[in-house]
């Protein structure tokens, strides 16, 4: 498993410091699309240095015009940005291209998309490999009763897979033995707790603890 901590709905003097805290155990930050909405590229930027190497995914949640977008984050540092699947096939495919053209990664965030819009995304792009295919639990409805790994099933068998939706360690042991290769995006259970630093080792033992490295 790998463990991408994600940065949002806080001011950019706190996620510069929390991308310092959680980076030796972290293998992404990213920088999360509320946070991008309010400092600009610059927060990509700032937090990209402060991570010392780790590399860090600009959740750009991009709809349209694919080269700007994409574009002012690999500008900034990033290595990594996603993509909407409800948006149409032209800006995925100019997404995938853009990303494998710099040499970055690209998740395509599966937010709201049916499973016969998924098969068709699954069948557009195919098995790139630096393509990450991301089931997502908005936080709209994270309130509720639903759970990520329920819309992980046989469509995603082989596939490279990040989840995310108010992911904590509970989550990690739950997920781990029957999907040891996911990236898992952890937020508020790591920059909401009251020791971020503390959460953070923790979720990365419940990692190692499962045989998942």
């Amino acid at each position: 498993m790998e463990l991408q901590v994600a940065l949002d709905r806080m001011t950019l003097d706190r996620a510069v410091e929390l991308a310092g805290l959680v980076a030796p155990h972290a293998d992404w930050i990213e920088v999360g699309t509320s946070l991008i909405k309010r400092y600009g590229t610059a927060a990509v930027a700032a937090v990209a240095d402060a991570a010392g190497g780790v590399p860090v995914l600009a959740d750009t949640k991009t709809a349209d015009d694919a080269a700007t977008e994409l574009g002012m984050c690999f500008d900034a540092g990033a290595k990594a940005v996603t993509v909407l699947g409800m948006t149409t096939d032209a800006t995925v495919r100019a997404c995938a291209a853009i990303a494998a053209d710099h040499g970055a990664e690209l998740l395509v965030d599966l937010l709201a998309v049916s499973p016969s819009r998924r098969t068709d995304l699954l069948a557009l792009l195919g098995p790139a490999p630096h393509v990450l295919w991301a089931p997502h639990l908005g936080k709209d409805a994270q309130d509720g009763k639903a759970k990520v790994a329920a819309v992980l099933g046989p469509w995603a068998r082989g596939l490279r897979l990040a989840v995310a939706g108010g992911l904590g360690a509970g989550d990690v042991a739950a997920l781990a033995p029957e999907w040891p290769g996911l990236r898992v995006i952890a937020g508020a259970a790591i920059t909401k707790a009251p020791d971020p630093l503390a959460a953070v080792v923790g979720m990365k033992a419940a990692m190692l603890m499962k045989g998942t490295r």
